[in-house]
């Protein structure tokens, strides 16, 4: 599946821009309400996986969203591509956080972080590809070849999932291990869980910098840059190369460190991978950047989902996992803002603010942890009292 996604996501930017004429700061904000749409979906879908199951829900967001890569193929018409690309968030983002849930319904809760961080490497593998097939195949800013694989792939993993859950006998959780969730009880439960509320804020703040930065970067090289395609294809096939060989021994590391460490590493490896963007000068620089970048993505992706997994109700996993879609509202921000910084600012100072926003996530999380640890001892202090 995400090889065609890695042979799109490097030059949507440039794709959209070729096709409407809008300058980077729209296009930026354009790509940017995909998240708007994934904050929704993805929550409303999460819920819905605790409702009715996470196959179903997979299943169908699988087809929908096959059926919108197809009409990306429908180049002529400025307006439809925009309206695709506004509702592609909202729809696509039923399946990720239904495919987290079902993941660790069958996973051991000392072996999520594990399972988390393999399943982030094996996306990776396919985001390492595609780009190079892409290269290979002479994709243009004019391409229609990448939404054609993309849509392909989709569908056959919707059928290949559906022969997968019979052949293998997955079931959904067990009646007895549910409660009846839905849509309003599940917005109060997430907004009363303060604890869960200082995560997805420190997670907002690092998806600013992390959750579009193909978007940032094409954007960035398209200005800087004569061949910025080509260029960019090369230096995201870096990024996912560096998940793929270094992935195996960092979750070894992982498997012993906290969610919380985890996150700190992760997130001063981001910080200094932005900085050294700010101050690449060719195109060597600009891959150590990349590589340091790219390990404080390894560290911090999968340690959000730990993180919040640590205080999920076996009942509510799908919602909970689902509201970490609301994260994907710095994926709004992130090239809404970058577009601003760099247009009107330049490049160098668009990376050091990204490493700013990125250093600041880490207070969020950090406090959400204290807070969490105030509660632990609040409950065992009233057990004490009531044995008493």
């Amino acid at each position: 599946m995400n090889i065609g996604f890695g042979m799109v996501v490097p030059y949507f930017a440039i794709y959209l821009g070729t096709y409407t004429g809008l300058d980077p700061v729209s296009i930026g904000l354009i790509v940017g309400t995909t998240s708007i749409g994934s904050l929704v979906g993805g929550f409303l879908g999460g819920t819905l996986s605790d409702q009715f199951g996470r196959k179903k829900i997979m299943l169908v967001s699988l087809v929908v969203a096959s059926a919108i890569y197809a009409g990306f193929m429908l180049q002529d018409y400025a307006l439809l591509l925009v309206c695709l690309t506004l509702v592609m968030g909202f729809c696509t983002s039923f399946f990720e956080p239904c495919a987290k849930a079902l993941m660790a319904d069958f996973t051991e809760s000392k072996k999520r972080m594990k399972a988390f961080s393999l399943r982030y490497i094996g996306a990776n593998i396919g985001f390492a590809i595609g780009p190079l097939i892409g290269i290979v195949a002479g994709v243009t800013a004019s391409s229609r070849l990448p939404f054609i694989v993309v849509s392909t792939i989709l569908l056959a993993y919707a059928l290949f999932l559906q022969w997968l859950f019979r052949a293998f006998g997955v079931q959904e959780i067990s009646i007895g291990e549910k409660e009846h969730v839905n849509l309003t009880g599940a917005f109060k439960a997430i907004q009363s869980d303060r604890v869960l509320l200082l995560f997805l804020f420190g997670g907002l703040l690092a998806t600013v910098v992390h959750g579009q930065f193909s978007v940032i970067l094409s954007q960035y090289f398209e200005l800087e840059f004569q061949s910025g395609l080509a260029y960019l294809m090369l230096l995201w096939s870096v990024h996912s190369g560096v998940i793929v060989i270094c992935g195996i021994p960092l979750v070894k590391v992982m498997e012993r460190l906290s969610p919380l460490r985890a996150i700190v590493i992760g997130s001063l490896f981001f910080a200094v991978g932005v900085i050294g963007f700010a101050f690449s000068f060719n195109f060597m620089t600009f891959c150590l950047a990349m590589i340091v970048f790219t390990i404080g993505e390894m560290f911090l992706i999968p340690a959000e989902y730990s993180i919040v997994d640590e205080i999920t109700p076996n009942h509510m996993r799908g919602t909970y996992y689902g509201s970490l879609n609301f994260t994907s509202l710095g994926s709004f921000i992130g090239p809404w803002l970058s577009g601003i910084l760099l247009v009107h600012f330049g490049g160098k100072f668009m990376f050091i603010g990204l490493a700013l926003i990125c250093a600041l996530s880490l207070f969020f999380f950090i406090a959400g942890h204290l807070k969490r640890r105030a509660y632990t001892v609040g409950e065992a202090v009233r057990e004490a009292e009531r044995g008493l």
